[in-house]
């Protein structure tokens, strides 16, 4: 109910002004019982005080015609003075009592009862004691069952008592005058003496009664209390509240006439103006509201388009073009003016970041495109570098192979060595025998050299063939060429052979040369054995080339087995930098989805449901 502002605004105007009037309803309400206070205290104080002295009137005039018979007191015969004061003071009976004889003379020559003794009577008794006129406590007459009072006053001669003049009097009068009291219907007077005696009454049954029997807190200390105050007392009297105030009777007497006024009657015009302020509150309630819902209407109708603008713009395609109207200079003008800016702010934002949010996405899509293909060439590489390694290590098993096999060709050589240094020798002892074969032996050893250059090239092609096919392993193409010099040298070789069978086959006609050919074969032993020393050279520089080799390429194979290991490890980089491009792409797809969503008035260019790239805009220009 409260969620709008026309609602909050309406109901702060109504607290407030509802405010207003109970406090304006309260200050005259507050007013208003002030003075209704003070005038219904005056007017009890005035109901009071024109009835006590209504009453005083009525007593002190009997006390004053009673205090006039001083001559009477002191006559012989009184009787003259006290009918001339029943007749005037409207006395049901007169009489004087005398202290000295106890004798009592009444106005119309009554004669009283031999025990009769007026000093013992309590009119006697009481006017003496206070030494001036008193009133008696009400008591019913026996003859005429009328309320009755007695006025009593002692007269002194040169300060002694001479007698008392009594006086009975009915106060049916006393009793009509409170009766008469009635400020409002139910209100009402009564009078009562200072023991708590009910003397008058609206109620006839509760004359003479205790006054407690009105309320139990209606006691004589209540009613001394009540007599002192100067303000009301409340007091609830017969089951309603009573507002009491008193005033003493009689100088002379202890008698007080309480006013008890009604409050509920007392204030009825003061409810009557509270019911009036409250009513008139909610009628001025009513129509403030009515009448500022309106206004309100009419006021927010401006502010009302602003919030439907602002919630299309929130709610729909977040379509950032759309402005607030401007128009007044008001309050709601300056918030769409607020909002206006900060719409073109946002739009200028959200253009840059779409901008550059395309750029991300082609960034990215290059990154993971790159990723993606220098995975495919790592994994590549890394399968070749696989095969490479597998490659060395079978070229440095050929070649430790090779190196055994020279150590072990370097071995013979130098035991063929040594045994052509030995051969030297014995062709030298037999170079005298020899001499016969000298020619032929000469023609044997150019053969026989032409055999050991050809076997040392052969030898040589055979080594060429291996190093080179160690190191083509499967692939060698060169081993053809060597293998066919090889067989072309084996050709010859063959062909050589041949000749030397044939020249064989003469040197046995020959024997008798022999000397000439031993002599031709000792130096032709001479050249085999520097030959054989030379080759046993090279086969040492072989078989320390071979060694050298070995170690470089286990050097080579370490190498290549930890260029292995961080291609392996380069590859696992890449496919996860690949992941990273696949997710960064992804976001980049998210975040122009997001900008996508807003209507921008300039910027890129959707298209086919995408954003372009500032190039790919120019491209399409």
């Amino acid at each position: 109910m409260l969620s709008t502002l026309r609602a909050r605004i309406l109901l702060a105007a109504l607290v407030a002004i509802t405010l207003a009037l109970v406090i304006n309803g309260i200050a005259s309400y507050t007013t208003v019982k002030h003075h209704n206070n003070q005038q219904v205290n005056r007017n009890l104080s005035a109901v009071v005080k024109g009835n006590t002295q209504a009453l005083n009137e009525w007593m002190s005039s009997r006390a004053t015609m009673l205090s006039g018979m001083q001559e009477a007191a002191a006559s012989n015969d009184p009787r003259a003075a006290l009918r001339q004061l029943t007749a005037s003071g409207d006395f049901m009976a007169t009489y004087i009592g005398y202290p000295d004889t106890g004798d009592t003379i009444f106005f119309n020559g009554w004669e009283p009862p031999s025990d009769f003794d007026p000093r013992e009577r309590p009119w006697y008794l009481a006017a003496t004691q206070a030494k001036d006129t008193i009133v008696t406590a009400p008591y019913v007459d026996a003859q005429s069952g009328d309320l009755v009072v007695t006025f009593a006053r002692p007269y002194y001669q040169d300060g002694d008592l001479i007698a008392v003049i009594g006086a009975d009097i009915n106060i049916n009068d006393v009793v009509a005058i409170v009766g008469n009291i009635s400020p409002t219907p139910a209100s009402f007077g009564f009078l009562v003496t200072g023991d708590g005696t009910l003397v008058a009454h609206p109620d006839s049954d509760l004359t003479l009664e205790p006054s407690t029997a009105l309320s139990e807190r209606l006691d004589s200390d209540y009613l001394h209390t009540l007599a002192t105050a100067h303000e009301p007392q409340s007091l609830t009297l017969q089951g309603s509240d009573k507002l009491l105030q008193a005033g003493t009777v009689g100088g002379n007497s202890d008698w007080q006439l309480v006013v008890a006024l009604d409050e509920t009657e007392a204030t009825a015009g003061l409810r009557a103006i509270a019911t009036t302020s409250i009513v008139t509150l909610l009628i001025v309630a009513a129509i403030t509201a009515l009448v500022f819902g309106l206004l309100l209407s009419l006021l927010l109708r401006r502010l009302l388009v602003a919030r439907d603008a602002m919630d299309s713009i929130a709610s729909g395609e977040g379509d950032l073009t759309q402005r607030l109207p401007e128009d007044g200079n008001d309050e709601v003008t300056q918030i769409a003016s607020a909002f206006n800016r900060f719409v073109g702010k946002m739009e200028a934002v959200l253009i840059d970041v779409r901008t550059s949010s395309e750029s991300v996405h082609h960034a990215a899509n290059e990154i993971a495109m790159g990723g993606q293909d220098l995975s495919r060439r790592t994994e590549n590489a890394a399968a070749s570098l696989q095969q490479t390694s597998a490659s060395i290590e079978e070229i440095t098993s050929t070649v430790q192979h090779t190196a055994a096999s020279a150590q072990e060709a370097n071995k013979l050589s130098q035991t063929a060595s040594e045994v052509a240094n030995e051969g030297g020798k014995v062709v030298a002892n037999v170079v005298t025998t020899m001499e016969d074969i000298t020619h032929a032996s000469d023609k044997i050893g150019e053969i026989v050299t032409l055999m050991n250059s050809i076997s040392f090239q052969t030898n040589l092609l055979a080594l060429n063939a291996s190093v080179e096919a160690a190191r083509a392993g499967e692939h060698g193409r060169g081993f053809a060429v060597v293998a066919d010099e090889v067989r072309k040298l084996a050709g010859r070789s063959s062909e050589a052979a041949n000749d030397i069978q044939k020249l064989i086959e003469d040197s046995q006609t020959k024997v008798n040369n022999g000397t000439t050919l031993v002599r031709n074969a000792g130096a032709t032993m001479q050249d085999i054995v520097a030959h054989i020393t030379r080759v046993t050279d090279v086969l040492e520089e072989i078989n320390a080339a071979t060694s050298e080799q070995s170690d470089g390429i286990n050097q080579v194979n370490i190498a290549v087995a930890e260029l292995d290991r961080m291609t392996q490890e380069n590859a696992a980089m890449v496919e996860e930098s690949t992941t990273a491009a696949e997710q960064l792409k992804e976001q980049a797809d998210h975040l122009a989805g997001t900008v996508g969503a807003f209507t921008l008035s300039s910027g890129s260019v959707p298209q086919n449901g995408r954003l372009l790239s500032p190039l790919q805009q120019r491209a399409v220009i």
